[in-house]
C-alpha cells in the first residue's frame, strides 16, 4: 500500500507519505534520513523545498559528498533512497529497472555490438514498457524517452546520457538495415555562427594558407616579417581567427562566396561589421575575445594587407579602445582561490593525493575505474610540487621527462617542450615520488591498450587527451573539496600557499612557474598574498607593541626604583635631624605609646 501522490509536495510532504507506505521500518527510517541530508545539504527547510526532480537534480549535481565527510558508496546509497522517496511523490524514470525486454526489442538488439547494445538497451526496456515495437518506433517516441530521461530521474548528467544514446542509436540506423531506421536529430547545445571554409571563395583560404605558412617560416633572406616562427598552437589560433572573421563579415550581410582576400576583412567598412557582430554578441561591451580579435585585425591591416597609413590609424584606435588591460589575476579565479584561505581547506587539498589513494585501494569498483582515479592521484600530486601545464602533464613520459639521478627522481622539460620556451626542472619529494611509483608498478598497466612510455596512457599507444585528463582532474578535486577548480588553478593556488607561507618572495614563484618578468608573477600575486600579508603586517605592529610596552613597563619600574631609594633616603636624613614635637601629642618610644 502506498499514499495518493500530492499534486505539490515539498521533502517535508515526503516524510508523511514514507509514513505511509508498508515498506520494513529500516528502509523507512533510512528513507526518511536520506530526505533530511539532502535538505541539510542544500541549506534549507524541508517545507521549502519543492519536489521538482529536475531542479533537485542539478543541485545536487553541484554537491560534493566527500566535502561533507561521505564517501562515495554512502551518497550513492542516500540518492537511491532519495530517489525511492521522491517516487512517492511524483513519477519517475528508475535509474536501472527490471522491467523485462520484449523479444522483438531482444531479437533486434541481438544484432549490434556489445558497447552500444549496453546503451541502447534502457530504450529498448522503455519502449517494450509503452507497448512499442521496433517496426512502429518514431522520433516521437524517442523524444518522449529524452524527456523522461531529464525530466524523471535523479541520475547525474542526464544530456550527456542522451548525448551518447543518440550516437549509439545513429550507428545503429547507419549500419544495421534491421534497426528502426529513426534518425535522432543532434542539436548543438552551443550556438554557432562559423562557416565552414567551403562557404568562401577558394582564394581567400588559399591566402590564408599563404599568411599561415609566413608566420610558421621565417624568411631569412627578407627584411620583412615575423622575426621567429610562430608555434604550432598560435597558428592554429589564427587560422580559426581568420574563418571566424570572415563568417562574422558574412553574417552582417555580405555574400560568403565575394570574400575573397584578407583585405576584405580589413577594409573599414567591413571591419566595423566585423568588430559590431562580436559586440552585439557581448552586449555591447568587450571582451577578451573581442580585444583580441581587434588587436589581430590590426596587425593583419599593418602587416600583411598595408593598408594607408590613414585608415591604419582608425584601425588602430578601434583595437585601442577594445583592449582589455589585463592586470593580475581574473576575477573568477580570485573567487576560485579564496577558498584557499580556509587553513582546513589547505590541509585537505595538499593531502588530497594521499586520501585519493586510500579510497582506490579500499574501493570494490572495477579494476579500470581504480586505475584512472590512481592516474588521477598523481597528476594532482605532481601538479601540487611542479606546476605545470596540462599539455604538458598529459604527454609526460616516463623515459623523457622522469629522469633519475642518483636517489633522486626530476621532472624536466626542454625548451621545445614548454609554452614561453624555458626548461622546466623540477626536483620531485619523496612522497610524490612514493605515490608515482605505486601507480606505475600496480595501476598503469591496467590502461596500457599498447606499449608506449606515457605516464597517462591513453587509446591506441598515445599519451591520455589533454582535455580527459583535465577533466578527470578537476572533477575530483570538486568531488572531494566541493570547490570549482581548472588545472590553471594548480599554479596559482601553489603560488598563494607559498607567498601566504613567505609574503614577498615572488622571485621564488616566478622561478617555479617560468614566468618570464617578475612584474608579471607581482601583479598576479600582490592580490592573493593580501591576506597573508595583512596578518603578518597586524603581528609585526602588535608584536612590536607588546615590545615597547615591556621596554617602557621595564623603564618605570627602574625609574620608579630609583625614586623609592631617593624617598627612602630623603626620609633617613630628615628623621636624623629632626627635633621632637612640643606638645601633648608626641611619640615617647619608652612608654610605647600615646601620652
Amino acid at each position: 500500500m502506498t499514499a495518493s501522490k500530492p499534486s505539490r509536495a515539498t521533502l517535508e510532504t515526503l516524510l508523511a507519505l514514507i509514513d505511509a507506505t508498508d515498506w520494513p521500518y529500516l528502509v523507512k527510517r533510512d528513507a526518511k534520513s536520506s530526505v533530511r541530508t539532502v535538505a541539510r545539504f542544500i541549506g534549507a527547510d524541508m517545507a521549502d523545498i519543492e519536489v521538482d526532480v529536475p531542479a533537485l537534480r542539478r543541485r545536487l549535481e553541484g554537491l560534493s559528498p566527500e566535502a561533507f565527510g561521505l564517501t562515495k558508496g554512502r551518497w550513492n546509497n542516500i540518492r537511491s533512497l532519495f530517489g525511492k522517496a521522491l517516487g512517492l511523490a511524483v513519477e519517475m524514470l528508475p535509474s536501472s529497472s527490471k522491467t523485462p525486454v520484449l523479444p522483438e526489442w531482444d531479437e533486434a538488439l541481438a544484432l549490434i555490438p556489445d558497447n552500444r547494445r549496453w546503451h541502447l538497451k534502457p530504450v529498448a526496456r522503455f519502449m517494450g514498457s509503452k507497448g512499442i515495437l521496433p517496426v512502429a518506433v518514431t522520433l516521437a517516441d524517442l523524444e518522449a524517452y529524452h524527456e523522461a530521461l531529464v525530466s524523471d530521474r535523479l541520475r547525474s548528467n542526464p544530456e550527456g546520457t542522451w548525448n551518447t544514446i543518440t550516437w549509439s542509436w545513429n550507428a545503429c540506423v547507419r549500419e544495421y538495415p534491421s534497426w528502426p531506421q529513426v534518425l535522432i536529430e543532434r542539436i548543438s547545445r552551443k550556438e554557432s555562427y562559423i562557416l565552414p571554409w567551403e562557404a568562401f571563395d577558394p582564394a581567400y583560404r588559399r591566402e590564408c594558407e599563404a599568411y599561415l605558412d609566413r608566420l610558421a617560416n621565417v624568411d631569412l633572406s627578407s627584411d620583412e616579417g615575423p622575426l621567429r616562427a610562430a608555434r604550432p598552437a598560435t597558428i592554429e589560433t589564427r587560422r580559426y581567427q581568420l574563418r571566424v572573421a570572415a563568417s562574422a563579415l558574412a553574417l552582417s550581410g555580405r555574400e560568403a562566396s565575394t570574400i575573397t582576400s584578407i583585405a576584405d576583412l580589413v577594409e573599414l567598412e567591413s571591419h566595423e561589421k566585423i568588430i559590431r557582430f562580436f559586440l552585439e554578441r557581448h552586449e555591447g561591451k568587450s571582451s577578451p575575445q573581442v580585444a583580441q580579435l581587434a588587436g589581430f585585425l590590426r596587425d593583419l591591416a599593418k602587416h600583411w594587407v598595408k593598408v594607408d597609413q590613414k585608415d591604419l590609424e582608425k584601425i588602430r584606435r578601434i583595437a585601442s579602445k577594445l583592449a582589455i588591460p589585463r592586470q593580475g589575476m581574473t576575477r573568477k579565479n580570485r573567487d576560485r582561490l579564496s577558498a584557499f584561505d580556509d587553513p582546513e581547506t589547505v590541509q585537505r587539498y595538499l593531502g588530497l593525493p594521499d586520501e585519493i589513494r586510500r579510497d582506490v585501494e579500499k574501493s570494490k569498483a572495477s579494476d579500470r575505474s581504480r586505475a584512472v582515479l590512481a592516474g588521477t592521484a598523481v597528476a594532482i600530486a605532481i601538479e601540487q610540487v611542479a606546476p605545470i601545464r596540462r599539455k604538458n602533464l598529459a604527454a609526460l613520459s616516463l623515459t623523457n621527462n622522469l629522469i633519475q639521478r642518483g636517489n633522486r627522481l626530476y621532472l624536466v622539460y626542454c625548451e621545445d617542450e614548454t609554452k614561453n620556451e624555458t626548461n622546466i626542472e623540477f626536483e620531485l619529494p619523496e612522497a610524490t615520488v612514493e605515490i608515482l611509483a605505486w601507480f606505475v608498478r600496480e595501476w598503469r598497466p591496467v590502461l596500457l591498450s599498447e606499449p608506449n612510455d606515457a605516464l597517462f596512457p591513453g587509446e591506441n599507444g598515445k599519451p591520455k587527451n589533454p582535455s580527459t585528463l583535465a577533466i578527470q582532474v578537476t572533477d575530483t578535486v570538486k568531488r572531494y573539496l566541493g570547490i570549482k577548480f581548472n588545472m590553471h588553478l594548480f599554479r596559482h593556488a601553489g603560488g598563494k600557499i607559498f607567498l601566504d607561507a613567505k609574503p614577498g618572495q615572488y622571485e621564488v614563484v616566478r622561478r617555479v612557474l617560468g614566468h618570464k618578468s617578475l612584474a608579471t608573477t607581482t601583479s598576479i600575486y600582490t592580490g592573493a598574498e593580501t591576506r597573508s600579508a595583512g596578518q603578518l603586517f597586524a603581528k609585526v605592529i602588535n608584536d612590536r607593541r607588546i615590545d615597547i610596552e615591556a621596554e617602557l613597563k621595564t623603564k618605570r619600574g627602574k625609574k620608579n626604583a630609583r625614586s623609592m631609594a631617593a624617598i627612602k633616603d630623603e626620609v633617613a636624613t630628615k628623621e636624623t635631624t629632626k627635633t621632637p614635637p612640643k606638645g601633648p601629642l608626641h611619640w615617647t618610644a619608652d612608654k610605647g605609646g600615646k601620652s
